[in-house]
């Protein structure tokens, strides 16, 4: 005869449907804090563009600027595409150059599903450029309000850089090319 001990049987959850309600609680955790998993993730573009620029101490011809545009992969229709630009020149600089003490600006034409031009500001270099290196300028944001439907397009237009108090405003030479998209989805 057995004389070992019963103990009352609990319910078990076999160890697949654990895993699936753990993974749905996750996700609904995510959700309720904020975090899309189906969100759209943000896109980012580097085109080369020709700039003539004009102004005291601009260099002669047709300067070539590497400009990054990152954009939201989709915005809903009506709604603002935030936008982040950072502008890398290949020329190089013949002195030292304090960190914060260069800014500028620049236009980004609109086009596909979108039309006029939005500029981008706050642009700096956050740290010292050491004489002969080339200059990155970063932090440059700009808001797009997209009412129609479609595939939006950000180009970039002039630009103006500011350093000790001189201001060199850029042109684009040629036909630049499109730098990042946007979908702007219909209700």
């Amino acid at each position: 005869m057995n004389t070992t001990p019963s103990t009352p049987s609990t319910p078990s959850i076999p160890r697949r449907r654990r895993r699936t309600l753990a993974s749905a609680a996750f996700v609904t955790a995510l959700a309720a804090a904020g975090v899309g998993l189906g969100a759209p993730s943000a896109t980012a573009g580097t085109v080369s563009v020709g700039y003539t620029c004009t102004g005291p101490g601009a260099p002669d011809g047709v300067q070539s600027l590497q400009v990054t545009v990152t954009a939201p992969a989709s915005v809903p229709q009506g709604g603002t595409a935030e936008l982040a630009l950072e502008v890398t020149t290949e020329l190089r600089v013949p002195l030292n150059v304090p960190a914060h003490s260069v800014t500028g600006d620049m236009t980004l034409e609109l086009g596909g599903a979108a039309s006029g031009s939005v500029t981008a500001t706050g642009f700096t270099n956050p740290a010292s450029i050491p004489s002969g290196s080339t200059v990155t300028l970063t932090g440059g944001t700009a808001s797009a309000q997209l009412d129609t439907a479609g595939t939006a397009t950000f180009t970039p237009g002039e630009a103006a850089v500011h350093v000790f108090g001189v201001t060199v405003a850029c042109t684009v030479s040629g036909t630049a090319p499109v730098a990042a998209t946007t979908e702007v989805t219909g209700a």
